[in-house]
């Protein structure tokens, strides 16, 4: 389970934008001030903190070193956004942030950074058929799924099927797939979530998390995932 809290302002623009924060394992909150921060930080002991320089009540610079000062508080990841002048830059090295961004802030930046604090895998959007075969189950019969997004650590899937064909949390698969430029990937995997709402007229959904995956498969998915990211920003910026 991830933790992140968000400034208020700072909270809208992320989920309008961001998928990865709706994810299961993420559990998202929200302050209005410093004081509210701290407040939270202290009851919920969070992952990540993302807010902004000029905040109401305690100072920025105050509530940094208070978390700095706590044990059970300094294991923390921050983000910090302020306007990109050197007073507010000064202001933000004093509060050792683990990262400063600049106001307005890049979202594909801000996610890349959240991302990366906490050390979770970036997931693109990608649709292809995938064949799962359910281990010691069904005859070992191999099903036809699509994919939707895959990141270096699984992916999430969907299909109809019958309601006696429906996997389970849990359930050990052999999955194999191409990825576009037409690399074949085959790997194993585990039913780690089921999405509820996916259950009517026999569509379901599920997040499936990889086992290991060797090396070259893992490179393979990493270097699809970042040139797909790579031509999102290029049409964005045309």
């Amino acid at each position: 389970m991830k933790k992140i809290l968000f400034a208020d302002d700072v909270k809208n623009f992320c989920i309008e934008q961001s998928s990865f924060l709706t994810r299961s394992g993420i559990t998202v909150f929200t302050a209005s001030s410093n004081d509210d921060i701290l407040s939270i930080h202290t009851r919920e002991k969070l992952d990540l903190i993302v807010s902004k320089l000029d905040m109401p009540g305690l100072s920025s610079e105050e509530l940094f070193h208070s978390i700095k000062q706590r044990g059970d508080l300094q294991k923390v990841s921050t983000i910090l956004l302020c306007k990109d002048t050197p007073m507010h830059r000064a202001r933000c090295n004093e509060c050792r942030a683990s990262a400063v961004l600049s106001l307005p802030v890049d979202f594909e930046q801000l996610q890349a950074t959240m991302l990366h604090l906490l050390n979770i895998a970036p997931r693109q959007s990608y649709r292809a058929a995938l064949k799962v075969t359910v281990e010691g189950k069904f005859k070992n019969k191999p099903f036809l799924y699509r994919m939707d997004n895959i990141s270096t650590t699984g992916m999430l899937i969907t299909a109809e099927v019958k309601p006696e064909e429906r996997l389970a949390q849990g359930d050990q698969l052999a999955l194999s797939f191409c990825l576009p430029e037409g690399t074949h990937i085959y790997a194993r995997g585990k039913v780690e979530r089921i999405i509820p709402q996916s259950l009517a007229a026999n569509v379901c959904l599920y997040g499936l998390k990889f086992d290991e995956l060797t090396s070259n498969v893992q490179s393979e998915i990493a270097a699809f995932i970042s040139k797909e990211q790579d031509n999102k920003r290029t049409f964005n910026r045309d």
